[in-house]
C-alpha cells in the first residue's frame, strides 16, 4: 500500500500538475487559461489601486492632524518665508553686482589700446 502511494505521488508531481511551474500550471505559460490571467491582472491592479488609496487616506489623516502644530508656529514660518525671500534678493542682487564689475573690468581692457597713437621704430635707424 504503501509503494503504491509513493508510485502515485511521483506519477502526480511528473504529470501536467507539477510544482515546477509547467506549461500546464492555471495562469502560467502558454497553455494558462486566459480567464484565470485577465481575473489575476484585474485583482492585481485592484490591490494596487487599494494601496494607493489606502496611502492618499492617510497622507490626507496626516496633513489634518498638523494643522494645529502649523497654526501655532504660524508666526515662525512667516518669519522663515521672509527670510529666505531677503537671502534669495540679497544673492540676485550679488550676482547682477558681480556681473556689472566683469562687465566693466571688460570695458576698461577693451579701451588700454588707443588706436593710431603709436610710431613704429625702425631698427636700422637707432644705429
Amino acid at each position: 500500500m504503501n509503494q503504491q502511494r509513493k508510485q502515485m505521488y511521483i506519477r502526480f508531481n511528473q504529470g501536467r500538475h507539477s510544482a515546477s511551474g509547467g506549461p500546464g500550471q492555471p495562469g502560467g505559460g502558454p497553455g494558462g487559461n486566459w480567464l484565470s490571467k485577465i481575473l489575476s491582472l484585474f485583482l492585481l491592479l485592484v490591490m494596487v489601486g487599494l494601496a494607493i488609496t489606502f496611502g492618499v487616506f492617510i497622507l490626507i489623516i496626516g496633513v489634518i492632524l498638523m494643522i494645529p502644530l502649523l497654526w501655532k508656529q504660524r508666526h515662525a514660518i512667516r518669519q522663515f518665508w521672509q527670510l529666505r525671500k531677503q537671502a534669495k534678493a540679497q544673492f540676485e542682487e550679488s550676482k547682477n553686482r558681480y556681473k556689472e564689475q566683469q562687465q566693466q573690468s571688460y570695458d576698461r581692457e577693451d579701451n588700454t589700446v588707443i588706436d593710431g597713437e603709436y610710431e613704429e621704430v625702425d631698427e636700422s635707424k637707432k644705429k
